[in-house]
């Protein structure tokens, strides 16, 4: 396990500079720092994170830091174009300088091993942890990686053992990319590929909030703003349920065009709010919830889901009752859907 301060690093020097020089120069360090930021392979690490997430990032995250004071259009860049001119403050930098350097001496192998208490056994979690300057996600991961912003989050011991999280993506990963099956749907066609990728993230988003960042997905004292969004998304959980089922319908049915099918699930797994919490992230840890709290699911079956991914809504349905399971005959669709198009590729 490394942990790589290179993408911080470039960023918070570009930051400096374009303080210092007033604005974007290309002749001037601002742009000899972004040029080498954009070839740098832990910047690009972190930049290519963002590849399924926000169409044509690259280009964007260039826009916004060749004019950190230009307001963007739409809720995503501006999001980013707001916190990252905001961190070009003397206070915010020499913030940002500390963070960096704590960050890079924290101890996170207590948290690998709260993740692997919720993998199975056998499980691999070899990962790099790249601290970035993110003004969107607090922590992300990708194969081998795991993304910490320090600029939303303070980089103690604490938040360390909290990462567990993004640890446990790590191992379900080392799963999921194990299974031919899931395999086989996501070479097939477009909307098998999202059935795939919504399955998965289904798996891994359910069980590590629901086990290693609980908090993440309950009331917490204290956390007001937080808990507004929580207490909103539980409010709506049946109506959740129905996006999920709209989402899955579509997908079932090939619905076209295929943008929308693609929009629907990114409304799922990103939160636009501000609030950092996704719908799709609060739903699938709930519903994790109600099988550990189920007599008819055991711990073992829910763990081994990131081996066996397509049993998550058998596992749900038995779980609940009647009023709040997903509907049968979409689980059956799902199904047999799932056989015929890993069957023809």
């Amino acid at each position: 396990m490394r942990v790589i301060g290179r993408a911080a690093r470039i960023m918070i020097d570009y930051l400096k500079s374009y303080a210092r020089e007033g604005r974007y120069k290309a002749d001037g360090d601002s742009g000899e720092i972004l040029e080498v930021a954009f070839r740098d392979e832990a910047f690009l690490a972190w930049v290519n994170a963002y590849a399924d997430l926000i169409e044509d990032f690259r280009e964007k995250l260039r826009g916004v830091l060749m004019d950190l004071a230009s307001p963007r259009q739409g809720k995503l860049m501006s999001i980013w174009q707001k916190e990252l001119f905001s961190a070009t403050s003397a206070d915010k930098l020499a913030m940002l300088e500390s963070r960096l350097q704590d960050g890079l001496a924290l101890p996170f192998e207590e948290s690998v091993d709260t993740a692997l208490r919720y993998l199975p056994k056998r499980t691999k979690i070899d990962v790099d942890i790249y601290l970035t300057i993110d003004p969107f996600n607090t922590g992300m991961m990708r194969p081998g990686r795991v993304f910490l912003s320090i600029l939303l989050a303070e980089p103690t011991p604490k938040l360390a053992k909290e990462f567990a999280h993004e640890f446990h993506h790590i191992g379900a990963h080392y799963w999921l990319d194990k299974n031919k099956q899931l395999e086989a749907l996501r070479s097939s066609h477009e909307h098998a590929r999202i059935l795939a990728e919504v399955i998965a993230y289904l798996v891994t988003e359910g069980i590590a909030n629901w086990y290693t960042s609980p908090s993440a997905i309950q009331v917490v004292k204290g956390a007001e703003k937080h808990n507004t969004r929580v207490q909103q998304l539980e409010r709506n959980m049946l109506g959740l349920l129905k996006s999920l089922e709209h989402l899955l319908w579509w997908i079932c049915e090939r619905h076209e065009p295929v943008e929308e099918v693609e929009e629907a699930f990114q409304a799922l797994r990103i939160d636009t709010s501000g609030q950092g919490l996704p719908a799709g992230h609060f739903l699938s840890g709930r519903m994790i919830g109600a099988m550990e709290t189920s007599d008819a699911v055991s711990r073992e079956g829910i763990i081994d889901l990131v081996k066996h991914p397509f049993e998550f809504f058998d596992l749900y349905n038995r779980a609940v009752e009647e009023g709040i399971r997903l509907d049968n005959s979409l689980v059956s669709v799902v199904r047999s859907k799932v056989a015929d198009w890993t069957a023809r590729g």
